[in-house]
């Protein structure tokens, strides 16, 4: 198997067995020793921390995949007990199909309404179209426009009401390499129905990656207001002009379309 073939199945185990362990708070030593190991570690550029370590496991377990799952899996539940090491740790391994690329350096202070969605196929057509069971929030109704990507990997709505003014949603399978890159000043963590979720009040680039990794630059924007969670095996982005509180109220209000 190829390098890269390796590392793609260790990553896939790794998140599949992460899911299923159960897991248990850390003592106050163990934080106090990650966080300090955290605040001094570099981060290169040109490999993210997560493709070093797990190239870096492929080469020392060879094909013993099982063996290297385990210790890195062991690694990620005292890691993500703690919240400010949580947060390290999505910034470095990604949420479901979202990639966080934090910036420090604030060049954005507005950003404009996230772009409507013009077509208008029935949610049940969208749903056929889709390789997922696609939710629609009940706190927004009908929403007034549903596209699906070319690539039928991605399910977009989105709504014009009162007092929310527009609102989109995106939806894509988590289990797909399809992804979100964004770039941020940061990201508040919270949850949606005791799942994982990421708020990010201040405004950041949205680009769309291709399954290659490679970006789709002609779908980069800016964007404001977002909260991303998944429902299921689906993540979600919610974008517009909302509040947390407002956004966390349509989020729980999700549910799945009736059976095809």
């Amino acid at each position: 198997m190829a390098p890269d073939q390796e590392y793609d199945a260790l990553a896939v185990e790794l998140v599949a067995l992460g899911r299923t362990l159960p897991w248990s708070t850390p003592d106050s030593d163990l934080t106090a020793a990650v966080m300090a190991r955290l605040s001094t570690a570099p981060t290169p550029p040109s490999e993210s921390t997560v493709e070093r370590v797990l190239r870096r496991l492929i080469e020392v377990f060879g094909h013993n995949r099982r063996r290297a799952v385990a210790v890195v899996t062991a690694l990620l539940i005292a890691l993500l007990a703690t919240p400010p090491v949580r947060a390290t740790v999505a910034d470095w391994f990604g949420f479901a199909g979202v990639i966080v690329r934090h910036d420090t350096t604030p060049r954005f202070s507005s950003a404009p309404p996230p772009p409507r969605v013009d077509r208008r196929i029935s949610l049940q057509q969208a749903a056929a179209l889709v390789a997922f069971d696609p939710v629609v929030p009940t706190e927004l109704g009908i929403p007034h426009g549903v596209e699906v990507s070319a690539d039928r990997r991605l399910l977009s709505m989105s709504w014009t009401t009162r007092p929310d003014g527009h609102v989109r949603l995106d939806q894509f399978d988590g289990r797909l390499d399809y992804a979100f890159a964004k770039s941020a000043r940061g990201a508040e963590f919270t949850s949606v129905a005791e799942s994982f979720a990421l708020w990010f009040d201040k405004p950041h680039e949205v680009v769309v990656l291709n399954p290659d990794g490679t970006s789709r630059s002609e779908t980069a924007r800016l964007a404001g207001h977002t909260l991303i969670w998944q429902y299921g095996d689906t993540t979600l982005r919610l974008e517009g002009d909302l509040n947390r509180a407002r956004a966390l109220t349509i989020a729980r209000s999700t549910t799945a379309l009736p059976s095809r």
